[in-house]
């Protein structure tokens, strides 16, 4: 017979850490990581999102001609570093305006690189 009567005597010796504990923090630095990294490319797709949205709703309530659109489609493309077909025009009617937004940005995740695609169509209603 042992003498012991405790087995976890040891799990306050210094230093001794759980593999929960270690595999947590794991899980928080990675999560932490991810976040920092799309972020940013979410806070971009949402300001692209809602000049498109903007951009439409203006166009179709004043009744701008196409020239104008195009005009202002290539500044929002110029301000948000898209590509030449990354905002265009669909269709102009009575109805409405509408817009579509389509990129890609690349986002490098050090083992890997994830390919964010944003594909929205913006319509703006006349009143």
């Amino acid at each position: 017979m042992s003498n012991v009567s405790d087995t976890d005597a040891r799990v306050s010796e210094r230093g001794a850490v759980s593999i929960k504990v270690v595999l947590g923090l794991l899980l928080a630095a990675t999560a932490a990581f991810l976040v920092m990294k799309l972020a940013p490319v979410y806070i971009e797709q949402q300001k692209v999102v809602h000049d498109g949205i903007e951009l439409a709703r203006v166009a179709a309530i004043r009744g701008w001609p196409e020239d104008r659109i195009a005009k202002d489609i290539k500044r929002l493309s110029t301000e948000y570093s898209l590509p030449e077909d990354g905002i265009n025009l669909l269709s102009r009617s009575d109805k409405g305006v509408q817009i579509a937004l389509r990129y890609e940005r690349s986002v490098d995740l050090l083992v890997t690189s994830y390919a964010w695609k944003v594909d929205y169509t913006a319509l703006g209603k006349d009143l």
